[in-house]
């Protein structure tokens, strides 16, 4: 075999590649947790002394290494003397940034020890855990993308009450609820559940919306009074945690119970990321490989769209439209009870 003369050169470049990734990631990471880019995002110019005053900096010099370095890999622009912007780059990049937190800061507690979970020292669950907080943050980000495609599920579908599996912050919901239909959010985190419940308040939905502290994967265990008259159950990067956790079986039972609660007459949306086995088509895949890697090593399984589709229909359900979602290779996949019919 022949070595390509510059071999060595072109792997010392692709390892620094990884690098520059890297502490770029990282520098954005930090200015997102501290948000600086929701506000660069807004359009505000980014004024050091003003930031170093929220943050209690005594010296904004002390900040002015990490903007810097933002400008050479081109997501900020200087536009005075210790004032910065978000670059044509950056504002591209500005809706996005919510995948910092669910697909970076979320799982940087896992990757910080994935050598100790490979070898057995640590157990995903047990000694290391995801950042629940920074997810819900990421996704209440992102959430704008997917928004429109299952808003007119659910308002197209005719449904009167909807709920919501996972509901998180419930800024989705109160979307949907906007339009008149009834709501119930189910979460088992108090903390997503103080959020949404505040979600709630802020948009003045506290006489249609009801937020249920609550194991969304168990929707028997559920109050009879929430799930009275509900016609439309909306679940959203859930049940891959179910798949990977309870098995094929138990997530074709949990889809059974919500095809028993919703009766002939309603509707399940559900959004995932299709998974896949082919390696040759991963490449090409929005953050795919990645995506499947974090969850392999946290307790969750990606399934591909056609596995979904089939555990639907064992759980007695008929799948009636599969529809695109603007986020991370995502898709809506909307189903009915078999003897029920898309209204």
């Amino acid at each position: 075999m022949t070595v390509p003369e510059n071999a060595a050169i072109d792997g010392q470049d692709e390892i620094f590649k990884l690098a520059k990734g890297y502490y770029t990631t990282k520098a954005l990471l930090a200015l997102w947790r501290l948000g600086v880019l929701e506000r660069g995002a807004a359009g505000e110019d980014l004024e050091l002394p003003a930031i170093a005053g929220r943050l209690g900096v005594g010296d904004p010099a002390h900040l002015r290494p990490i903007f810097d370095y933002l400008i050479v890999r081109g997501y900020l622009e200087r536009s005075g003397q210790d004032v910065y912007r978000l670059s044509e780059r950056g504002t591209a990049a500005s809706p996005y940034f919510g995948y910092l937190s669910t697909m970076v800061g979320a799982y940087e507690p896992v990757f910080s020890r994935i050598e100790d979970l490979l070898s057995g020292r640590l157990v995903y669950g047990q000694d290391v855990k995801r950042s629940h907080e920074e997810m819900v943050r990421g996704l209440t980000s992102l959430e704008d993308r997917m928004m429109g495609t299952v808003t007119e599920v659910v308002r197209g579908s005719g449904a009167r009450k909807v709920m919501d599996l996972g509901c998180g912050s419930a800024r989705m919901l109160a979307h949907i609820c906007a339009g008149g239909v009834r709501g119930v959010g189910v979460d088992r985190d108090p903390s997503s559940c103080a959020v949404a419940r505040e979600t709630v308040r802020r948009e003045g939905l506290q006489d249609r919306i009801t937020i249920i502290e609550g194991d969304a994967a168990d929707v028997t265990s559920l109050p009879r009074e929430a799930v009275e008259g509900v016609d439309m159950i909306t679940v959203m990067f859930l049940l891959h945690e179910i798949l990977r956790q309870r098995g094929r079986d138990g997530t074709v039972r949990l889809l059974r119970e919500i095809a028993e609660l919703l009766g002939e007459s309603g509707s399940l949306a559900m959004v995932e990321v299709s998974g896949t086995v082919d390696h040759a088509y991963r490449e090409n895949q929005l953050f795919v490989p990645e995506y499947e890697l974090l969850h392999e090593y946290t307790n969750q399984r990606l399934a591909a769209r056609e596995e979904w589709e089939a555990m639907a229909g064992e759980a007695g359900m008929k799948v009636v439209d599969v529809l695109p979602v603007d986020m991370c290779q995502a898709f809506c996949l909307v189903a009915t009870p078999i003897g029920g019919a898309p209204r």
